[in-house]
């Protein structure tokens, strides 16, 4: 495994556990959904999505991969798909139902704003720092997730402030449909670094990320820029600090009657 997807492992593993944890505060039960971390496997038989592998032309093998993922993921029981990577969501919601797999996905971000807006995740605010956020591709402009992050950045209580370039019009990590493999021999100015001046024009300390190509490529731009030190990336999952959830009379009854309509 190359530097670059050990440290995408180790980035999802991380969002990974907190996501178990948040799904524990709000007392989702496992089969509302099925937790996809891209790189880590779940019942041992998922593969990588697939989604770079196809943008780089090599058709016969996303195939392969799309069918022995559908195949893994129908002999699940489960009512949704969770991913922490965007890369991920755009292969298992776009790509695979050319394959005969439908299957209802969500980003993680777009799990924990809906359990925050149904009162089910209780999250104890920040002190108002400053922050800016990266809209991922995958994440934003082909699949419309804008909203969800940000709201979760403002209940987590931080002060958004967005970039120049964001939303439809965000700018991309440089690693993104297969880039991530791709040598920087003649690159004058890496994408990531031309996002990271970007950041720092708008005097924030925290660059806030959602995907976790992004985290990878964003904090080695800061390391070759020499500002790490007053800019840190951080995904909206690091963001996020839980407080103990009150009581609700009949809380169990009222979270499996959701999880049965979802």
């Amino acid at each position: 495994m190359s530097s670059s997807n050990s440290e995408d492992l180790v980035a999802l593993s991380r969002v990974s556990h907190m996501i178990g944890a948040w799904r524990r505060q709000a007392r989702l039960p496992h089969s509302e959904l099925a937790q996809d971390t891209h790189l880590i496997a779940y019942e041992g038989r998922q593969r990588n999505s697939g989604n770079d592998v196809r943008r780089v032309g090599e058709e016969g093998l996303f195939e392969t991969l799309a069918q022995s993922n559908i195949d893994a993921i129908r002999a699940c029981s489960f009512n949704r798909i969770v991913t922490t990577d965007p890369h991920s969501l755009n292969a298992l919601k776009n790509d695979y139902r050319h394959f005969g797999g439908e299957f209802e996905v969500l980003h993680y971000t777009a799990l924990l704003a809906e359990l925050v807006t149904a009162g089910r995740l209780h999250i104890a605010p920040a002190g108002g720092a400053l922050v800016t956020y990266h809209d991922p591709c995958y994440l934003g402009r082909y699949n419309g997730g804008f909203d969800a992050p940000r709201d979760l950045i403002r209940a987590a209580g931080y002060v958004l402030h967005d970039m120049p370039r964001c939303r439809e019009n965000s700018f991309c990590c440089g690693a993104g449909g297969g880039r991530i493999w791709q040598g920087d021999d003649g690159v004058k100015e890496r994408p990531s670094e031309n996002r990271i001046r970007e950041a720092l024009g708008l005097g924030v300390g925290i660059f806030v990320v959602a995907c976790p190509k992004d985290k990878v490529m964003y904090t080695a731009a800061t390391d070759a820029l020499g500002v790490a030190g007053g800019l840190k990336i951080v995904d909206v999952a690091e963001l996020i600090s839980l407080r103990e959830a009150p009581a609700v009379e009949n809380f169990d009854d009222r979270v499996d009657g959701n999880a049965a309509g979802g």
